[in-house]
């Protein structure tokens, strides 16, 4: 008795192998024949509305002095890989998540500000996703992070109001280190 059943358990697990192998096999073919019937053609425009008014805006006032880059992941920016943290934890925060805008050093490429517009409707619930989360990893990397909230009165003053307030609070949180 005991040998009919390992036969039957050997012949269901072979079987259910080989089904596991035709069906990754025709998965993998159909995915394929998908992929040649697809077709592209590029966007009109990288970026539209808002987005782009405000890109074109920062590239006036900025772009003499920075590269600004617009759509780049947040994990692109933000090494998670810090002290003995649960390093899985803390990319599982931040991958998936792009800032609007990030301003690099034209010599170096090094990043020296991140850009979040912020329109007040998050759509995306993971954590991690709201702009203020997003603010406070920005801030426990020591790199400024502007949040543009006021985006229906998007203007060069206000750009440049908003950009003086984070400065001015990130040169008193530079103060506070100096002094410990």
């Amino acid at each position: 008795m005991d040998i009919i059943l390992i036969i039957i358990a050997g012949i269901a697990t072979v079987s259910f192998l080989i089904v596991s192998i035709l069906a990754s096999i025709v998965a993998r073919r159909h995915r394929q024949d998908a992929m040649a019937h697809c077709r592209y053609r590029p966007k009109k425009s990288l970026m539209v509305g808002t987005e782009r008014r405000c890109f074109q805006l920062l590239n006036d006032i900025f772009g003499q002095r920075f590269y600004i880059i617009p759509q780049v992941d947040v994990s692109s920016l933000l090494n998670h890989k810090v002290g003995n943290q649960n390093r899985y934890e803390a990319y599982s925060f931040i991958e998936n998540k792009t800032v609007d805008f990030v301003f690099c050093n034209k010599q170096t490429l090094r990043p020296v500000c991140a850009v979040k517009l912020d329109d007040n409707k998050t759509t995306n619930r993971s954590p991690g996703s709201d702009p203020k989360d997003m603010e406070k990893f920005f801030q426990s990397a020591h790199l400024p992070f502007v949040r543009v909230t006021k985006l229906d009165k998007l203007d060069r003053q206000a750009i440049i109001e908003e950009f003086s307030r984070v400065i001015y609070e990130t040169s008193k949180l530079d103060n506070k280190r100096k002094k410990k």
